[in-house]
């Protein structure tokens, strides 16, 4: 009898790790408007052995002096209607229904209203089972996605993203003076592949890690006289590197 029930019960397991499920792939986590469009278009990928319905839900990012961040909801409705006062980003289509095994769908970014400064918006891509009525699917649609998930437990894993918007007249001054790289510009800086090496060996580094570097920010780079540090600086769409020992 016991030998029976353990018998089931890898059976059991087995059948839940192979029960269909929808796995999206959203790409880079930080995505970085033009100044000069309005328009960003962001694909998402689902290599998943299920259907994908995704919700695209948006939240404006605001930083206090100390840098902590707080979110506040985005008036998507209003943006839809071209509101006069609206402003903000918003997702269309905002619901996405992606095919199993390697399907793609995309969905455009679309910020409107003044760009006087520059912004920052969280966006989420959410899988969810559909409700009936939603992403245009009747009641029994959406009875039978249901079912088919329920074969065994599932966790449908969101991602969030981050979408820096400039201002429209983004302007760039970086400045490196020493081991210290500050942003005098109006709009966000990417110190990208940042590496500390070591002098008495140039090809001996650290893993290289990405900085953002907002208006007004500045970041020191390691102050060790046994190193020296690399690195490429993007301002919107151009790019130089800077080695510490030049």
């Amino acid at each position: 009898m016991r030998r029976t029930l353990i018998a089931l019960a890898l059976t059991s397991l087995a059948a839940t790790s192979h029960a269909a499920s929808p796995q999206i792939n959203v790409g880079p986590m930080f995505e970085y408007m033009p100044a000069g469009s309005s328009q960003y278009l962001k694909r998402v990928r689902n290599s998943g052995d299920a259907t994908a319905y995704v919700r695209v839900e948006i939240t404006r990012m605001n930083f206090d002096s100390a840098g902590k961040i707080s979110e506040t909801p985005v008036d998507a409705a209003a943006l839809a209607r071209n509101q006069t006062d609206a402003s903000g980003l918003i997702a269309s289509p905002s619901r996405m229904i992606i095919p199993a095994n390697n399907g793609m769908q995309a969905t455009r970014l679309i910020f409107r209203g003044q760009r006087d400064s520059e912004q920052y918006y969280r966006v989420r891509y959410v899988p969810v089972v559909p409700e009936s009525g939603e992403f245009s699917l009747d009641e029994q649609q959406s009875e039978d996605y249901k079912r088919g998930m329920s074969a065994g437990v599932n966790v449908f894993t969101g991602f969030g993203t981050v979408v820096f918007v400039p201002p429209s007249n983004a302007r760039y001054d970086t400045r490196v003076e020493g081991r210290q790289v500050s942003n005098h510009g109006n709009a966000t800086v990417v110190l990208d592949n940042v590496k500390t090496c070591q002098l008495a060996k140039p090809d001996q580094c650290v893993k290289g890690n990405k900085v953002h570097l907002r208006p007004g920010q500045s970041s020191a780079l390691p102050a060790d006289a046994a190193v020296y540090n690399r690195f490429d600086v993007i301002e919107g769409g151009n790019k130089r590197s800077v080695d510490s020992r030049r």
